[in-house]
């Protein structure tokens, strides 16, 4: 089966501006409030958490997903309510989705979501078949990479506990378990953090 990361576009004629997000509007301290969504970890919630509204930018364009680097949003996919209800078949006990309405060109779009997650799924990765990578710090200054040779997850989170505190691990090429099937799931560690990853048969989804 093959797989796909979820990834922002990069062509500025779907997007209209690769930095889709200018701003966001926040409804607390964002700094102290324990419940506003950046605050909170990434685990599973009961709760309502404090959300942000994304503001587009000028020249943004309203998309399914949308790219949002900016405080409210970290790691997570801020998505429209026609991805949502692809997605929401397939992500039970995953994550959770909370409303979060953007403003673009002045105006509030409520049908965008916040998708939370909390399960992530290490026993899909084929440790020898990926590419593993840990970002060292020289002593001088600056970083090199260097590959390191995983056989299971075991060995992942231990080389996690013994490495250096400004050291970071992770997978920078990606093989799947050939018996692992699932259409949509979510790995820590990628390279942009977390990985939010469909199968070829949910990709074709519309």
């Amino acid at each position: 089966m093959k797989y796909y990361f979820i990834n922002n576009s990069l062509n500025n004629k779907i997007v209209g501006d690769y930095n889709q997000v200018s701003e966001a509007q926040h409804h607390c301290n964002i700094w102290k409030d324990p419940n506003f969504i950046d605050k909170i970890d990434f685990i599973k919630i009961d709760f309502q958490p404090i959300v942000s509204n994304a503001i587009l930018s000028r020249k943004a364009k309203l998309t399914d997903l949308i790219n949002a680097q900016t405080t409210g949003f970290s790691l997570r996919l801020l998505i429209s309510g026609k991805l949502k209800d692809i997605l929401e078949k397939y992500s039970k006990e995953k994550g959770h989705f909370f409303r979060s309405p953007v403003i673009y060109q002045n105006k509030k779009i409520d049908d965008y979501w916040i998708f939370h997650p909390y399960f992530f799924e290490s026993n899909s990765i084929d440790y020898l078949g990926s590419k593993i990578l840990i970002r060292k710090r020289k002593p001088e200054e600056g970083t090199f990479l260097e590959k390191i040779k995983l056989e299971s997850d075991d060995d992942f989170k231990i080389e996690n506990l013994i490495k250096n505190e400004d050291d970071f691990i992770y997978i920078s090429k990606l093989k799947i378990k050939k018996d692992f099937l699932s259409d949509f799931f979510l790995l820590l560690n990628t390279e942009g953090g977390i990985g939010y990853i469909v199968s070829e048969k949910l990709k074709k989804k519309k």
